[in-house]
């Protein structure tokens, strides 16, 4: 007979919706792994519990029943609309416990029953279309003595919640049974309505600095992970195991004493330990894993059940050989800062840092750590006790995930690896391993790091992956098809232009936009693409060909010819030259502001042929082009490089391939010039503030010059859009853009669409001078334009007159040329 009913338990025929919901950014994670891998058994949360004394199932039936209608969120499901979900609260779900009585096996086979029906349950996958994301067995080993097995989805329930499950099933139970009320904390809040206040805090300013504190913190981070025993494959597997070991009792408190020694807590501790360990093992110089929150910040969320964990991503970078205590004390500020901004949720943190996607990997981690007392307190509840017991694992998510767990008992250390990739011996090593770097920081902190010594490992080659299946198939057929998807990644990603090469999560695309594209894609066409495919075909071409079945190799390319003129401004007397990047005749008075030892050059584009194949250049192809047309030689001594806007991403790129050739730039002078991406990383509320003060600011500024008569009215008609767009509808020939203007639009939007997919590097560059106009928002100065590590800490922002090409005239000029004139000169 099968022990397990795997149909939800809360399913009614037809239940009422009582409240409708955005998911936080923890059940968006778990919607999208469930989307890659339908029922993932390694998104349930199981526990197990021993229960000893005098208990009725009908009361424990009845007190889990209670729990559900006190908490929302387990009678919740998920509904998709639009390619985003919804969580919508149920008014009722006909909750059935599980009985199954052991009490008649010979006790010697009593145990391992237990522990199969403990991983049949933990395993049995959730449909989260169903309210009721939550099942419970009770299996009855003695008349006085019973275990219960829960399994609940991610998505509803963390460690936390097993602490107020455990106090609130305890003290109905015990009510129940003493015929008297429970005595139960209120509710003020459902977890819906910590839903729309994290809805709300994500689109504020204070969420700013949570970004720009982790932007910095992991921007040009490598990709962290210990060699498997096995070749990864294609695609993420959760086949799991787990190996523990239980310490001796007198760990307890050397552990308690060795952390107050340091003035660091048992947590800071024990990463320091574990990270010391994966340094050791790998040899990698930075190490990074992931860690787990509370997230339960205000009073109010501590006695709610629901999912209010969040990801932690630690970088601890290795350099000399320090001892155990430097770095103890070196981790413990580490984990301070990342606790001080630990409201960014993981998936978008994994936006603003945007790694690269890959099917059969974590976005940014594979490790994983924890340490923590057991969640459920040991407790007696009226005539029964609850006592904690470990549970079994599910599934994996990562590749490695170290557990520490503190019990009455004493501390159990457990590894739950992914079974395709390691053995089961290399994890028994490991396991030893992290005991003995134990053994040495509690007793031998002055010891350096390498006096722990890894064992050597022979792990296979990796194998070659063979290309999904279905993804090839060439066929010579031009289709409609091929422009309707392209004016869907337009329209989804907001880009002007969709080329065969732009891949979906360079062009800014996320989890939730991918959801997004994957419902419109089959809506609209007759195909039905997964969260994997993308994640494996994330160019425009591959994902056609992958859901079309046909080839979008391009047609034979056409050689550029290099689209760059130069023009001197002005040959200078001496050393020292400025190369400004496009807007030739606004950088002429330039020349005649700087000292006549200044030489001042213009590169432009105005009279390439932009269909000539430009298109497809990367920006640092079209800044290979540029150097190329500077003919610049190393005799001219210091260089300097000025760009307005989107050329300013560009100088940034020119500088840098100058500096691998050996020339000296002194100075990279970028104006108005925000890192590619930032905006568009800014939630959609903020995006449209800085767009209306924008607006106003631009109002205020034109109008002010139009009445002091410093613009024609024509000329400040032509600077906002609407009045444009009727001057042209009217055909007002004063009204029409002249060639250069045309000809500078059409150079801009070629080179937004190549700074979409561009990447600065992360070198810190000190010598980046950043300007600001007018039209600029104070706050750039704050948030250096957002460059992050591409530039250094101690890079100058100056304010310069006038609004944005407009600052490239009279003092605006003469503040720039001020500048670059004391960067050549080294003052």
């Amino acid at each position: 007979m099968s022990t397990i009913d795997s149909s939800p338990s809360g399913s009614v025929l037809e239940p009422q919706i009582i409240g409708e919901f955005p998911c936080t950014q923890t059940q968006l994670r778990c919607w999208i792994l469930d989307q890659l891998n339908p029922g993932n058994p390694a998104l349930n949360v199981a526990v197990r519990w021993e229960i000893r004394g005098s208990f009725k199932a009908s009361t424990l039936e009845a007190a889990f029943k209670k729990t559900i209608q006190r908490h929302e969120i387990l009678r919740t499901r998920f509904v998709e609309k639009g390619g985003q979900p919804f969580q919508q609260a149920v008014s009722d779900v006909n909750f059935k416990m599980s009985v199954i009585d052991l009490r008649g096996m010979p006790p010697e086979q009593r145990q391992s029953r237990i522990l199969s029906i403990g991983e049949e349950t933990a395993q049995a996958p959730f449909d989260l279309s169903t309210p009721c994301l939550f099942r419970v067995s009770l299996l009855m080993a003695e008349n006085e003595r019973g275990v219960l097995l829960i399994t609940a989805h991610q998505s509803c329930f963390d460690g936390w919640s097993i602490r107020v499950l455990g106090r609130e099933i305890g003290e109905i139970a015990a009510a129940i049974d003493a015929g008297r009320a429970p005595i139960l904390p209120e509710l003020p809040l459902q977890y819906g309505d910590y839903a729309l206040w994290q809805q709300e805090y994500l689109q504020s300013y204070g969420f700013e600095t949570e970004k720009t504190f982790w932007r910095e913190k992991l921007q040009g981070a490598p990709y962290f992970e210990v060699t498997p025993d096995h070749p990864r494959g294609q695609v993420k597997t959760n086949r799991g195991d787990i190996l523990s070991v239980a310490q001796p009792v007198a760990f307890t408190d050397r552990l308690d004493v060795a952390a107050r020694a340091h003035c660091v807590s048992q947590y800071s501790f024990g990463a320091a330990v574990l990270s010391a360990v994966l340094h050791r093992l790998t040899g990698a110089p930075t190490v990074l894993f992931g860690s787990q929150i509370a997230g339960r910040e205000h009073s109010d969320l501590e006695d709610l059940i629901g999912v209010f964990i969040n990801n932690l991503v630690l970088r601890f970078d290795f350099g000399a050989d320090v001892s155990f205590a430097e770095h103890i004390k070196s981790v413990s500020a580490t984990i301070e800062g990342a606790l001080n901004h630990q409201r960014m949720p993981f998936n978008k943190l994994v936006e603003l840092i945007n790694p690269v996607r890959d099917p059969a990997r974590n976005p940014l981690i594979s490790v994983n750590f924890n340490l923590q007392k057991a969640f459920l307190e040991d407790r007696r509840y009226g005539e029964f006790e609850l006592i904690s017991s470990p549970s079994q694992s599910p599934g994996v998510i990562y590749d490695l995930n170290f557990i520490m767990i503190g019990r009455p008992t004493g501390w159990r250390i457990s590894i739950e690896y992914n079974a395709d990739l390691f053995e089961a011996g290399t994890i028994e090593s490991l396991l030893q391993l992290l005991r003995d770097a134990y053994e040495i920081a509690l007793n031998h902190p002055e010891a350096p790091l390498s006096s722990l010594v890894a064992p050597e490992r022979y792990v296979a080659a990796p194998a070659k992956t063979a290309p999904m299946d279905g993804t090839v198939a060439k066929t010579s057929q031009s289709d409609t098809r091929m422009e309707a998807l392209a004016e869907l990644w337009k329209e989804i990603l907001q880009v002007p232009q969709i080329r065969p090469d732009d891949d979906f999560f360079a062009l800014g695309g996320h989890s939730l936009l991918a959801l997004r594209l994957l419902s419109e894609t089959r809506a609209r066409f007759d195909a039905a693409p997964t969260l994997q495919l993308l994640f494996k075909q994330p160019t425009f071409a591959g994902f056609a060909a992958a859901i079309f079945n046909v080839d979008t190799a391009s047609s034979p390319r056409q050689k550029v010819v290099n689209p760059w003129d130069l023009i001197t401004c002005k040959h200078g007397t001496g050393t020292g030259a400025v190369y400004t990047i496009n807007h030739p005749l606004l950088y002429y008075r330039l020349a005649n502001e700087l000292p006549d030892a200044i030489s001042v050059h213009n590169v432009n584009m105005f009279h390439a042929d932009l269909d000539n194949g430009l298109a497809r250049l990367s920006i640092e192809d079209i800044a290979a082009y540029a150097i190329e047309a500077m003919q610049i030689d190393k005799a001219v001594g210091r260089v300097a490089i000025v760009g307005l806007c989107v050329n300013g991403i560009l100088a940034m790129e020119v500088s840098r391939q100058l500096r691998e050739k050996g020339l000296d730039v002194s100075t990279t002078a970028i104006i108005d010039a925000w890192a590619p991406g930032y905006f568009a990383s800014l939630p959609e509320r903020e995006q449209a503030k800085w767009r209306r003060e924008r607006r106003r600011k631009r109002l205020l500024y034109f109008t002010r010059k139009l009445l002091s008569r410093r613009i024609r009215l024509i000329d400040y008609l032509k600077e906002f859009k609407i009045s444009l767009s009727l001057l042209r509808i009217f055909r007002v020939k004063a009204g029409q853009y002249s060639e250069e203007e045309e000809k500078n639009e059409s150079v801009t939007k070629l080179l937004v669409a190549a700074a979409r997919h561009y990447q600065p590097q992360q070198t810190r560059d000190p010598t980046t001078v950043l300007l600001r106009s007018s039209a600029t928002h104070p706050r750039a100065r704050q948030l250096r334009f957002g460059w992050g590590d591409a530039i250094a800490e101690s890079c100058k922002v100056v304010d310069i007159d006038g609004w944005h090409e407009d600052s490239l005239t009279s003092n605006g000029i003469r503040g720039l040329a001020s500048t670059l004139s004391g960067e050549l000169n080294g003052s």
